[in-house]
C-alpha cells in the first residue's frame, strides 16, 4: 500500500518539473520583440537623419509681380433709371415684366386719363370766366383813372383862375395905396384873398392826387386778379400729368423691378419700374479698409465669370466711394456688415454677361508684367549691405556644390522679391534654406536634394533635381 501511494505521489511530482521552460519561451519572445524594436528604431532614426539632411532646390522663373486686389461683386448696368410719372390715377395697363429687353421710346404702362381732363376743363372755365369779369373791371377801373385826372385838370385850372385873379386884385389894391388913392385895409384884403387863392390851389392839387393814385391802385389791383398764378399753375401741372400718363422708356436696356399693378393709385415720385441700361455693364464690389487706399480711378482691371468660364474681359476703375457703409457684400462673397462697406464700380468691356451674374475682378494696382522673382526670406544680406543667395552647382556624379549668387533686389510683392541685377539666372537651382544651415562651398549628396514635390518619407533616395 505505502509502494502504491508513494508511486501515486511520484507520478504527481512529474508535472512540475515542466514549470522551468514557460519563463525560457517568454524570455525568447522579448528578445525577439526587443530585436524587431531595435531594428524598427534603427531603421526610423535613419529615415530621420535622411529627412533632416533633405534639401529642397527649385529652378528661379520669372514670376508675374504685379500687385493686384482681388475682388468679388455682380454685374449691373452703367446706369439705372426709375421711371415715374406726375400723373396722380389709376393705372390701367402694364405692358412689361422683369427681364424685359426695352428700347427708348417703348410703353412700359398707361394711366387713366379721363378725371385729368375733367378737372383740366372745369379749371379751363373756371378761368374763362374769371378773366371774363376781371376784363370788365379792369375797363371799369381804367376809365376811373382817366377820369379822375381829367377832374384834376378842370380843378387845377379854376384854382390857377382863381390865383391869377386874386394876384390882379391885390396888384391893383397896392398901386392904389402907394399912390394915395386907397386905404391900407383894401390893400390886405387883397393880400389875404390871394393867399386863400394860392391855399385852394394847393388842396385841389393834392385830393385829386389822391383820386388819381385810388384809381391807379384799383388798376394794379385788377392785374393781380388777373394773374391768377394759383390756378394758372394748377392748370400746367394737369396738363403735364395727362401728357404723363402714357408712360414710355426713357432709355433702352432691361426691366429689372415693376412695383406697380392694374388697379394701383399713382402718386407722384413714386416708382413705377426700373430700367437698368445694358449698352454697357459694371461691376459694383465691396472693398476692405485696407485696400480702398490703394485703388484709384482709371486703373485698369481683368474680369471673370463662371458664365465665361477663362475669358478674360478687360474693365476700369470708374468710380470709387470712399464713404463707409453700414454693410455690404465682402470681398469673399459674402454679406456682412463689418466687410468693409467701402466700394468701387468696375466698367467692363463686354456686354454679353447678364445683370445679376457673379463675377470676379483682379484691379492691377501695379503692374510689373513677368520679371525674375525670388521668395524674399531666402534673400540673404551681408554686413556691408550687399545681397545674395545661394544655388546649387550639379556635379557629374548628381551631386552639387553650394554657390553664392549676388543679386540686386526691386520691389517685395506678396512673398517674393524682384530681382533686377546680379549674378543668378533664370533656371538657376536656387536652394530652399530657411533653418540656415546650408553654407557657400557645401557639397550636397544626390540623395540630400529634392524639388519639394517629392520627398521619400522611408528614406529611400529622393529625386534628384535635374
Amino acid at each position: 500500500m505505502r509502494d502504491k501511494n508513494q508511486q501515486t505521489g511520484n507520478l504527481a511530482l512529474k508535472p512540475k518539473k515542466k514549470k522551468w521552460i514557460v519563463p525560457i519561451v517568454v524570455l525568447v519572445i522579448v528578445v525577439v520583440l526587443v530585436a524587431i524594436i531595435g531594428s524598427a528604431v534603427k531603421s526610423m532614426t535613419k529615415q530621420v537623419e535622411a529627412i533632416t539632411n533633405m534639401v529642397e532646390v527649385k529652378a528661379v522663373q520669372k514670376r508675374d509681380l504685379s500687385d493686384t486686389i482681388s475682388l468679388k461683386g455682380s454685374i449691373s448696368g452703367a446706369s439705372s433709371t426709375n421711371v415715374t410719372s406726375k400723373a396722380a390715377s389709376e393705372v390701367t395697363a402694364v405692358n412689361v415684366q422683369v427681364g424685359d429687353i426695352v428700347k427708348e421710346g417703348d410703353l412700359l404702362c398707361t394711366l387713366d386719363t379721363a378725371s385729368i381732363e375733367e378737372n383740366i376743363a372745369d379749371l379751363e372755365k373756371t378761368l374763362s370766366n374769371t378773366s371774363a369779369v376781371n376784363s370788365i373791371n379792369s375797363r371799369t377801373n381804367a376809365k376811373s383813372v382817366e377820369d379822375a385826372i381829367e377832374d384834376q385838370t378842370v380843378q387845377l385850372d379854376d384854382a390857377m383862375t382863381a390865383i391869377i385873379q386874386a394876384q390882379e386884385d391885390y396888384d391893383g389894391a397896392e398901386m392904389l395905396y402907394n399912390n394915395g388913392a386907397g386905404d391900407f385895409a383894401s390893400l390886405q384884403a387883397a393880400k389875404r384873398a390871394l393867399e386863400s387863392a394860392q391855399e385852394n390851389y394847393d388842396k385841389v392839387l393834392e385830393s385829386t392826387n389822391r383820386t388819381i393814385e385810388a384809381a391807379k391802385t384799383a388798376v394794379e389791383l385788377d392785374q393781380y386778379k388777373n394773374d391768377d398764378k394759383t390756378s394758372k399753375d394748377t392748370l400746367k401741372d394737369l396738363k403735364e400729368q395727362l401728357e404723363d400718363c402714357n408712360v414710355t422708356a426713357p432709355c433702352s436696356g432691361v426691366v429689372t423691378a415693376v412695383n406697380v399693378r392694374v388697379g394701383d393709385i399713382n402718386s407722384e415720385k413714386v416708382t413705377l419700374l426700373t430700367i437698368e441700361d445694358t449698352s454697357s455693364l459694371k461691376i459694383v464690389a465691396t472693398v476692405s479698409e485696407t485696400d480702398i487706399l490703394k485703388i484709384q480711378e482709371g486703373m485698369k482691371a481683368i474680369v471673370t465669370s463662371d458664365a465665361t468660364g477663362d475669358e478674360e474681359i478687360g474693365g476700369e476703375v470708374t468710380r470709387v466711394v470712399r464713404v463707409k457703409s453700414a454693410g455690404g457684400a465682402g470681398t469673399d462673397g459674402s454679406s456682412s456688415a463689418t466687410a468693409g462697406g467701402y466700394s468701387v464700380e468696375i466698367t467692363i468691356d463686354s456686354t454679353e454677361l447678364l445683370i445679376g451674374m457673379d463675377a470676379k475682378a483682379k484691379i492691377m494696382v501695379k503692374e510689373k508684367g513677368e520679371v525674375l522673382a525670388v521668395p524674399y526670406d531666402l534673400v540673404k544680406t551681408d554686413e556691408d549691405g550687399s545681397t545674395y543667395v545661394l544655388v546649387a552647382e550639379e556635379n557629374e556624379d548628381g551631386s552639387a556644390n553650394v554657390v553664392r549668387k549676388n543679386i540686386e533686389v526691386g520691389e517685395e510683392v506678396d512673398y517674393y522679391t524682384e530681382v533686377t541685377g546680379g549674378d543668378l539666372k533664370e533656371g538657376d537651382k536656387m536652394i530652399y534654406d530657411y533653418t540656415g544651415t546650408v553654407t557657400e562651398g557645401q557639397v550636397l549628396a544626390a540623395t540630400q536634394m529634392h524639388s519639394g514635390d517629392s520627398v521619400d518619407t522611408m528614406g529611400t533616395e529622393a529625386e534628384v533635381v535635374e
